[in-house]
Order: C-alpha cells, then structure tokens, then sequence
C-alpha cells in the first residue's frame, strides 16, 4: 500500500475524480444561501501518519462541498495556537461547485496538505506522550477571544486527542487514566488550565463538534469521565459539545445537519458544588491495580521485617466515612513529593480512588523506582468533612513482596483543607514507615 507521503500528499488529480460526486452534495448543502457561518477547525500537528490521509480528505471534501455560500473555513494548529490557512466562500453562484472551490483554493488546499504531511518537531526534554495532541483549553480562548463573533455562529471542529497534554503543565494531563475532578470548574484559571470561575460567556455563540482519532481510553468508564468533564468546561462558557465521537464520517456527517448524535439521549451533567478539591483522579485499565489495598488481608501472624530496606514500593491509606484524607509521600529530602495536585514524578505516581461508594475510600502512591526505606518522608491529612472522635484509618505498604499493615489516628474532628503548619498539627499524623514493616532502628552514637 502506498503511504500518504509517496502518493505526493494526495495530488489534484484525487480530488478532480471524487468532484462528479462532491458537486452532486454541492448542489444541496453548499448551494443553499443559508446564514454565514464561520468554521473552524482546531487541527494537531501531530497526527499519527495511518489517520493523515482520512482526515485530509475530509477537510478537503468538506471545504468543496459542505461549507455554505457567504461563510469560511479557517483551519489552526491546536496545540500552537498558529493559522494554517483561511478561506472566505463568496456568496456567488460559481462557489456552487466544488471544481470552482478546488481552483480558487488551490494555495491554501496546498497549506493544509503540508501541515498535514509534515514531520512537526515536538517540545524537547518531555517524556509526556504528545501523539494527537491538542491544548483544547488554550485553543478555545483563542477562539472565543479573537474569532468568535455576535454577527455569526462559529463551528469549532476539533481534530485530535481528546486527553490534554501540555509539557508547561504537567500536573494536569490526561495521561494513564487521569481526569480533573469537578474542582478545577469551580477554580479561577488562574489556579487551574480548567478553571473556568468568572467565565460564564467566555465561549458564547460558539458550537463544538470533537473528533478523537483512535481509541485513547483505558475504559468506557474514563471515556465518560473525559466526554463529561469537557461537556460542563464548555456549557459552564456559554457553549456547547454538539457531538464527541471517534468516527470522522459521523463526526463531519453532525457537522453538516448540526444535529448531536443520539439527540435527547444525551446525559446532563451537572457539575457537583461539594467536589471542591481541584485534583487530578485516576482510572486503572488493570482492575487488580489495587488489590493490596482494596482486599481485605487474611488473618494470622504479622508479616516478618522485609530482607532488604531499597526497594520498590507503595504507601496506601483506606478509611471509612463521608471524609476525605490525603497522603503526602516524598522518596526522598531531594524529590518531589507526591499528593493529589502532583500526581507524577520521576519516582512514581499518585493513585485516587474515584468511587461514589463512601463505604471505603482508598488513596496510594507507588514509588516505581527503588527508594530507600529509612529517607521516605509520608504523612496524612484530614482535608474535608467531620469526624466526631476524629479520623481513623489504616495504613497499607506493599515493599519486597510482602503487605504490611498499621493502624492510624488524626485527632482533629474536622478537615482543615491542607493547610500546614504548627498551629495545623492536630490535621496531620506522620508515618513511621520503619515501624510498619518491622524494622529495627540502629541507635547511633
């Protein structure tokens, strides 16, 4: 099979065969004198080379047939933020047919097939995966800020991943199964890439239509997760998400009727007022990821101290009760520490269960790279809620193929929201990790 770059990046003669058929489409959709619309279409740069060939056809074809007389079609690189190229459709009856749009537009049909074809080089020193990638939330205040217009509706159709990735901003992306909770909406920007306080009309006028190319979830549950998040960001600026799917046919097919897919069977969502916390949540493609922790452990003799003290690990907590705790994990006096607004670090990562069942709550961090027992520093939090005899819970550790298993008590009867501190100790309880697993300390003289 010929790939896109050896077919010279689909050459004119392609499109002059598929015109008998475009005209014909012409004749309806783009020749009715409807009210001028502009398009836009927020592409990635880095499109994955097996969707460049569909996805270039499909802009091509729809500039030749689908966008009406009297509007445009302006096409961006979403994740620069820069124009690839802008047409205006006259509102003139030669535009009817889609050979007249091919001629005229034959310099920017050619700007659109460059960027298409081309290799774009990605931003140095980051190990984040940036296939597909748009800056979904940057693009949309471009767009709102310098496109958008009370004179005419925009369509905004969005080309790529559907998970944001933005090496500036590493604590929110989308990778591994992670989604922002509802507190990023209820945050001001200026605390959050999703905090969308203060900005109900920020987007108003504006119609959004998503196109995800492949299959980008761990689960049908993260997919939800991602097409209701981005839902409330749009309706809480005034817009809406017309359709999200991961078919361009279906995708270009709404944008041409304007109709949703599965109209009036579309879930509403709200955004919950008691979800404050503007943390990042995570979706396992693995159910057994928790295991250690969810399972209940068997009874009998406790553990022997481990053989080693470097070593692989994962700190968890698990509570009962409407509260909610937090842990704090740093390998080491030199490395990041862990916790729910930096959920990633070279030594590992931060796990959050997200379940709506308060039955038992569960938290973890698991330090992927070998640390050493005696330089963890790991404490507990009591951030939200009321516990009359205080907080209570326990601690799990998994470390050299064995679980370990404490107990721990914070005597504060409310949360303090995180807040540190001397005047805050009565919000925290240290773990003395050396004590779980059985470990002797060695008195130094």
């Amino acid at each position: 099979m010929k790939t896109f770059l050896s077919r010279h990046l689909i050459s004119f003669t392609l499109i002059a065969c598929c015109l008998a058929s475009w005209n014909t489409r012409a004749q309806g959709g783009a020749g009715t004198n409807s009210s001028a619309v502009r398009y836009v279409i927020g592409l990635s740069p880095f499109l994955e080379k097996g969707v460049k060939d569909d996805t270039y056809r499909r802009i091509v074809g729809f500039l030749l047939s689908d966008v009406p007389l009297n509007s445009s079609l302006w096409i961006y690189d979403a994740f620069n933020l820069t124009t690839i190229t802008q047409m205006e459709i006259p509102n003139a009856r030669a535009f009817k047919s889609g050979k007249t749009r091919a001629n005229q537009f034959k310099e920017q049909i050619g700007k659109l097939r460059e960027f298409i074809a081309a290799d774009h080089q990605k931003p140095e020193s980051t190990e984040l995966p940036l296939t597909q990638t748009v800056r979904f939330p940057q693009f949309l205040d471009f767009v709102g800020q310098n496109l958008a217009s009370t004179a005419h509706p925009v369509v905004l159709i969005i080309l790529g991943s559907p998970l944001y990735i933005d090496p500036k901003e590493p604590a929110f992306a989308m990778v591994n199964g992670y989604f922002p909770s509802d507190g990023h909406l209820l945050a001001s920007r200026e605390k959050s890439v999703y905090g969308i306080k203060g900005r109900p009309q920020a987007l108003e006028n504006i119609s959004v239509f998503f196109g995800y190319l492949g299959d980008p979830w761990v689960s049908e549950l993260h997919q939800e997760k991602i097409a209701r998040f981005w839902t409330l960001y749009l309706q809480g600026q005034g817009s809406k998400l017309i359709t999200f799917c991961g078919d361009p046919a279906t995708l270009f097919n709404s944008v041409r009727t304007g109709a949703p897919l599965q109209d009036g069977n579309q879930p509403r969502f709200h955004v919950d007022p008691g979800q404050t916390k503007i943390e990042m949540l995570r979706i396992s493609r693995d159910i057994g990821v928790a295991d250690w922790i969810t399972r209940d452990l068997a009874p009998g003799p406790r553990q022997a101290a481990p053989s080693i003290t470097i070593g692989t690990m994962k700190i968890g907590i698990r509570w009962k009760g409407d509260i909610d705790l937090d842990l704090y994990a740093t390998p080491n006096p030199h490395a990041e520490t862990l916790f729910f607004e930096h959920t990633r670090s070279p030594e590992g990562y931060y796990y959050k269960d997200h379940r709506s069942s308060p039955d038992r709550e569960f938290e973890f961090v698991e330090f992927e790279t070998p640390v050493d027992v005696w330089k963890i520093d790991a404490a507990i939090n009591f951030y939200k809620g009321t516990a009359p005899d205080g907080a209570k819970g326990e601690i799990r550790v998994e470390f050299d193929g064995k679980i370990y298993s404490g107990d721990f008590s914070i005597p504060a009867t409310h949360g303090n929201e995180g807040r540190a501190g001397n005047s805050q100790r009565g919000f925290w309880t240290q773990i003395d990790l050396p004590k779980i697993l059985r470990l002797q300390r060695v008195a130094t003289h």
